[in-house]
């Protein structure tokens, strides 16, 4: 028994270990974002194999008694993908008990009732993402009684003789599982928080230049394969120098901290802010909206200029932004960047402190003005 017994557990960890790496790889996936509605009934489909091939490596504990860790697929899948992936892994392995394993008769029948019940009961005490001690037990122990009540109608008082070492395996089985998936969420947060780190600017706590420009990229793939249009703004701060120059390097890093919670602020759900490097950012935001464009680039200048920088010693200046914006819609998705950042470039040459719109072309001279936002 135990030999069979360690071999379920450890097709549980193998398979838990490598449908971790495959969820976390598909979540960073360009069909992360459309998965919201499918993904629980495909994992809770997954799940239900997992019960599937558990049900296979059946072990013995008693003269007339065959158990396997079925029903810890079905809480797992609760877990993970809530109901509907508990749904579908308990239809799963009721179906394959009914049909597959066997003749159908009374035994079949019971196993198949055995997965439905299992679920049933475990949704009432468990929800998805819920991965506390005491849900954990009270899922396992309702799992418990439910094959009990099963197995009794199949094999009447004898069920007595099994309780003992049946229950050993449940509490070794929830153990295991609880701090394996335990394992498993601690991993995944650090990698999750590692990864964001590695793409934030530590001082504004935006995206730093690295992860704009992977961003940036994705976007232009997405607007010229998928038509998917965007906006681009590109700011920076009227004479910045002056403050490290004057205050020092310090108060020009209190400086970009207080822009970068502006810039957070201003910027929609959706958008993408990053620090391009120095006093240079960038805002990217989803849609061809012309006017929500310009609007956010106005917000963004509106609320620096009003806004008192304080510094440690308690002087309060007063600074403005300068800002471009432009549409991937209005001219080459590939020459937007140099569009833009024309764009910034006249805003600063017309008396900074204002927004420039992109032309449809990239060049500094030899072309009509552009629009003005003041």
């Amino acid at each position: 028994m135990f030999r069979e017994l360690f071999i379920n557990f450890t097709i549980l960890s193998t398979l838990l270990f490598f449908g971790n790496i495959f969820l976390n790889r598909f979540r960073r996936s360009s069909l992360a974002s459309i998965s919201g509605t499918w993904l629980p009934w495909f994992t809770g489909a997954a799940l239900g194999i997992v019960g599937i091939i558990l049900m296979k490596f059946s072990f013995p504990i008693g003269d007339n008694s065959v158990v396997d860790l079925r029903q810890t697929a079905i809480i797992i899948a609760v877990y993970v993908a809530g109901i509907p992936g508990g749904l579908i892994a308990s239809l799963s392995i009721a179906a394959f008990r009914l049909f597959f394993v066997g003749s159908f008769g009374l035994a079949s029948c019971i196993g198949a009732a055995n997965a439905l019940v299992t679920f049933l009961l475990v949704i009432a005490v468990l929800k998805k993402g819920q991965l506390e001690p005491g849900k954990w037990a009270a899922a396992f122990a309702v799992q418990f009684v439910a094959f009990l009540l099963g197995i009794s109608f199949a094999i009447g008082a004898d069920v007595a003789n099994i309780v003992p070492v049946y229950s050993v395996i449940v509490v070794g089985t929830g153990i295991f599982t609880f701090f394996m998936l335990r394992h498993l969420k601690h991993s995944n947060d650090l990698f999750a928080f590692m990864e964001d780190a590695a793409h934030r600017d530590f001082l504004t706590g935006l995206h730093n230049p690295r992860a704009f420009h992977l961003a940036y990229e994705r976007r232009i793939k997405c607007a010229w394969k998928k038509g998917e249009d965007f906006a681009l703004i590109l700011l920076d701060i009227d004479h910045f120098k002056r403050v490290n120059d004057t205050y020092g390097h310090p108060a020009g890093d209190a400086v970009l901290r207080q822009l970068g919670a502006i810039l957070s602020s201003c910027s929609p759900a959706d958008g993408y802010c990053a620090r391009k490097g120095g006093e240079e950012f960038a805002i990217v935001i989803d849609g061809g909206d012309e006017s929500a464009a310009a609007r956010i680039a106005e917000k963004v200048r509106s609320s620096v200029e009003k806004h008192p920088f304080l510094l440690e010693d308690g002087t309060c200046l007063q600074l403005t932004v300068s800002l471009g914006y432009g549409l991937s819609n209005e001219g080459p998705v590939k020459t937007l960047f140099s569009r833009v950042d024309d764009a910034l470039y006249r805003a600063k040459e017309k008396g900074r402190n204002r927004v420039c719109r992109a032309r449809s072309r990239p060049g500094r001279s030899g072309e009509a003005a552009s629009s003005v936002i003041r």
